[in-house]
């Protein structure tokens, strides 16, 4: 069998996997026992976690395209190379640049004002350039390596596919440790940036890897296809009518990373802001279901695209498991 590097496919093992064999596997990786040069596995992790819910698929894996897995790969990099120069490599007496480091600042080189921005506001053509090449010259260094590391218990992949497959037990311990698992990335990513960079650029460590993928602003889309299609004008929680319009996560941003049409509903800016980082009460998942079972059957392109990987119990998974690693319901 080739080093896990240089492996091209690689299949997921068969049968149950027990979160015990998970802890273990993910303990490794996070030790210094596992061979690592750069922080691309810490990245690798950190991206499937934040499209957990664009995974798509049956019973048994559900695929996440290379497109979802290296798109968050270049946003959750781009602050931490860009903004906070944090070096991402062991120095190999060829280069102390990573391949990712390599790629952004030749794109600055070319677009010194991109420096500034967010990876978001970069042109789309030129920000889907990026990522094709991202995910062109970054995969083969890490998929086959943390497939290695996993023991194949997480994913199946072949290099000249389109995208990953995740095990679908995999799928539900990251779910439900979702928080916990982020955690534990952050840490071991942290030490491994304290070694290789000066201690001018390790100021608030955590806060810099937990903040890589910023909250998008912009979310007057959701807005209007809330408003004009479905809740009208009262707000989710309080059922008063709504003058200001907030648009809330229902499970915290902070927990899913992922602006979905079928985690936002309609806010008074009391109830939003009381809410703040807080998971609404138990009662309200029934009511979001219910809703969202009948927006998904609106006839727009945008709402079944977003809703293309929406299963039925989701939202109440994400409740529980929010639950569970620590947000406070409101």
């Amino acid at each position: 069998m080739p080093a896990g590097w240089n492996q091209t496919f690689g299949t997921f093992r068969e049968g149950p996997i027990d979160e015990d064999t998970f802890w273990m596997l993910f303990n490794y990786v996070f030790s210094d026992s596992s061979t690592k040069r750069t922080t691309y596995k810490f990245g690798l992790i950190k991206s499937i976690l934040d499209n957990l819910f664009n995974s798509e698929g049956e019973e048994h894996s559900l695929f996440i395209s290379y497109e979802n897995v290296f798109g968050k790969f270049a946003e959750n990099y781009w602050n931490l190379v860009t903004k906070y120069h944090l070096k991402q490599m062991i120095p190999d007496g060829k280069s102390e640049y990573s391949k990712i480091e390599q790629i952004f600042m030749g794109l600055i080189e070319e677009e010194p004002s991109f420096a500034n921005i967010p990876f978001i506001s970069i042109p789309e053509h030129k920000r889907q350039s990026i990522i094709k090449q991202v995910s062109s010259d970054c995969r083969k260094n890490v998929i086959g390596a943390l497939h290695r590391d996993f023991q194949e218990c997480l994913y199946a992949f072949d290099l000249k596919g389109e995208g990953l497959y995740l095990n679908a037990y995999a799928f539900n311990f990251m779910l439900k440790y979702k928080v916990e698992i982020e955690k534990l990335n952050y840490y071991a990513w942290a030490k491994f940036l304290e070694k290789i960079n000066d201690e001018s650029v390790v100021v608030k460590l955590l806060d810099k890897l937990e903040l890589a993928t910023p909250q998008r602003d912009d979310l007057s889309v959701f807005r209007q296809v809330l408003y004009q299609e479905f809740e009208q004008d009262t707000g989710f929680y309080c059922g008063k009518k709504l003058h200001e319009i907030h648009v809330d996560h229902f499970i915290p941003w902070s927990f899913i990373k992922e602006d979905k049409l079928w985690n936002f509903v309609l806010a008074c800016p009391t109830c939003n802001i009381s809410k703040s980082n807080k998971i609404p009460r138990m009662e309200y998942v029934k009511v979001i279901q219910n809703r969202n079972d009948n927006l998904r059957k609106i006839d727009s392109s945008f709402v079944q695209n977003q809703f293309k990987t929406y299963k039925p119990q989701l939202i109440s998974d994400m409740w529980k498991y929010a639950q569970s690693g620590g947000f406070v319901v409101m």
